[in-house]
């Protein structure tokens, strides 16, 4: 039996670091099925969504419903690739362009250079918190890892690992290992010592769950797992509803939204998850006025 997709929490050397990681296997194969992805577009959708998931519990700000977005907008065939995550362990994901051409690129050409995007948010209420860097073509967590340093001041250790097979994705997860101000030199060394000797996470998560990874990465530097027994389960799980559906029609033009009513209505396609809504003439209207109001 397949074990639940789940964020852990732990600590390390002593106190000095802070470790999140997660188990995505399901949720990033849920992406691959739903979105049709080549390899290597789950791939990097894979890593982003486990980014996300992960950034949402490290960067949280005591919001309960707090969500982060990541937006990759490379030069590489994949064009954009979004990813959503919240403390609620839902993560979503979306690839422009599913299929490239090319089956032998690797995630750091797919993606490319450009520019990463980072969207902080807490709804109902708040202004969301942007933020953006360039995307140097390093990888996705090598990016993520920039981030944390650059933005957020945060001294931060970055994996994400993704395993493909012909039948579907085989396993995926990530971890984030973060210093604490307090953490001296000789700590950190050690700790970049395991992460350079340890195996390379894809390898990893295809053989153990995501505890024994991380005890696997972290031996010998006095890891220990917070709160074992209530892991925070992780579900792809899109918040698309037909409300947000409409208003996404409010981005057109008038003259747009005039052909619209006289056909009789659209259909808005969700890009995350692929549902229809049918969106008829008079809720066009109904909209139409409401802008007009």
């Amino acid at each position: 039996m397949e074990l639940q997709d789940r964020l852990i929490q732990g600590m390390a050397g002593s106190g000095d670091f802070r470790v999140v990681a997660a188990q995505t296997t399901i949720a990033v194969d849920t992406a691959r099925e739903i979105l049709d992805l080549a390899p290597v577009a789950a791939d990097a959708l894979g890593r982003a969504m486990t980014g996300a998931v992960l950034l949402a519990r490290l960067l949280a700000k005591d919001a309960r419903h707090q969500y982060v977005t990541l937006r990759f907008e490379g030069n590489g065939p994949l064009g954009a690739v979004i990813a959503d995550g919240n403390l609620n362990g839902s993560v979503r994901g979306y690839v422009a362009n599913p299929v490239p051409l090319d089956p032998t690129l690797d995630v750091s050409r797919a993606i490319g250079r450009g520019r990463l995007v980072i969207v902080r948010g807490t709804p109902p209420t708040g202004t969301p918190y942007t933020s953006q860097m360039l995307l140097e073509g390093s990888g996705v967590a090598q990016d993520l890892t920039r981030y944390l340093l650059n933005s957020e001041q945060i001294s931060s250790a970055v994996l994400l690992g993704v395993l493909n097979r012909r039948d579907g994705v085989a396993a995926a997860g990530g971890m984030v290992i973060q210093a604490f101000p307090h953490a001296s030199e000789s700590a950190i060394a050690k700790i970049e010592e395991r992460i350079r000797e340890a195996p390379p996470l894809s390898t990893l998560l295809d053989k153990m769950p995501i505890e024994d990874v991380v005890a696997t990465v972290l031996h010998g530097v006095d890891y220990k797992q917070i709160d074992a027994s209530a892991p925070l389960p992780i579900e792809y799980k899109c918040q698309c509803t037909r409300e947000r559906a409409i208003g996404s029609l409010s981005l057109f033009a008038r003259e747009e939204l005039a052909d619209m009513i006289l056909e009789g209505g659209t259909e808005v396609v969700c890009q995350f998850c692929g549902r229809r809504y049918e969106i008829v003439a008079e809720e066009i209207l109904a909209l139409t006025a409401t802008h007009e109001a």
